[in-house]
């Protein structure tokens, strides 16, 4: 699966969920995404990276997308994150 791939598979999830995806190994298996939406509100941590990975057992279990490192966050949350780096940037996916 293609980095688009994931993140329009994402993006799909619930809507206005918004996803930054991006390929470590240049092989297309070994995936990072930053993903913020609002049906993460309430949902603890675990629970919030257990949804997402569900979209994707098919290809985990086939070993198509090996490894997919997950930073989830709700709007408000993203926001906050955003506000705190902006003064004090670190490498972000772009």
């Amino acid at each position: 699966m293609t980095p688009d791939q994931i993140k329009q598979r994402i993006q799909a999830f619930k809507e206005g969920t918004q996803a930054q995806v991006r390929d470590l190994t240049g092989t297309q298996d070994h995936i990072e995404a930053v993903v913020v939406s609002e049906a993460f509100e309430g949902v603890s941590k675990v629970a919030q990276h257990k949804m997402i990975m569900a979209l994707f057992t098919e290809e985990m279990t086939s070993g198509e997308v090996h490894a997919l490192s997950l930073r989830t966050y709700t709007p408000e949350q993203f926001k906050k994150y955003s506000e705190t780096f902006s003064s004090n940037p670190v490498p972000c996916i772009h």
